[in-house]
């Protein structure tokens, strides 16, 4: 199945109709930050186990390119803060369904810890 195919699987469970449309960072997607597939356990790690590699919804994460893009940075500036991010998508995941409030609330969290840190290491 391709990154599209399991994008669009993961709308339906995870966004019903009428809930706002962020990513699992907490970020609005847009026709500009369009959507993309984070593999919570890295498809090089699944490689190395000679585990299947492919984009699944239970190894997956919702995020908008810009949240990609800040995720791998922050990978690489605060290992526990990347780690904690792929926590929390995995709570998503098992949940199940859109985020409840108090999940949205630690995302709002790791947003700020996350926006400090790039902000700060990109001085």
């Amino acid at each position: 199945m391709t990154n599209s195919e399991i994008l669009r699987r993961m709308k339906k469970i995870y966004y019903p109709e009428g809930t706002e449309y962020l990513d699992w960072m907490g970020f609005k997607i847009t026709d500009n930050n369009i959507r993309t597939y984070h593999h919570i356990t890295k498809a090089e790690d699944l490689k190395k186990e000679e585990k299947d590699y492919i984009p699944t919804i239970s190894n997956g994460a919702y995020l908008s390119k810009k949240s990609h893009e800040l995720l791998h940075r922050i990978e690489q500036r605060d290992r526990q803060l990347y780690e904690e991010w792929n926590k929390i998508f995995k709570l998503i995941v098992d949940i199940g369904t859109y985020p409840p409030d108090d999940v949205w609330n630690l995302i709002f969290e790791l947003q700020e810890k996350t926006l400090e840190i790039d902000k700060n290491k990109t001085k």
